[in-house]
């Protein structure tokens, strides 16, 4: 059976994956600032892009096997959203640097976001 190659349209919403990725600072802190601002400032992150549209739809914490600071590849966990636009993934990119009761979540993480669409041989096309 002959499968034929659709060249790639952008997708709407977007198909996002946010690589992420504890920095030294998430490291350097206490179990209490970790436990009672760090932690929770990135559940009101996480909730945030939810009511600006974004998709929950993955993730993979690939904590299973490694311990600290990652090295190759420079990510530790994966969250895969669908987006209604880039202008609101750089405004969920840019909450990052927000300050939450004193926390900026930049000093305790770092996040990259690449987007594409979701793979044809194993999602139809929408």
């Amino acid at each position: 059976m002959a499968i034929a190659f659709v060249a790639p349209k952008i997708p709407s919403p977007l198909r996002v994956i946010l690589l992420g990725a504890s920095t030294d600072g998430w490291y350097q802190a206490s179990a209490e600032v970790r436990r009672e601002q760090i932690l929770p400032a990135m559940q009101a992150l996480f909730n945030e892009w939810v009511e600006m549209g974004a998709k929950p739809l993955a993730t993979v914490d690939d904590d299973l096997f490694m311990v600290g600071s990652p090295g190759s590849p420079d990510f530790t966990w994966y969250l895969i959203y669908d987006v209604p636009s880039a202008e609101i993934l750089a405004a969920m990119i840019h909450r990052v640097r927000a300050d939450r009761d004193g926390v900026r979540l930049d000093r305790f993480m770092r996040l990259e976001a690449k987007m594409g669409r979701p793979f044809f041989l194993i999602e139809p096309t929408r």
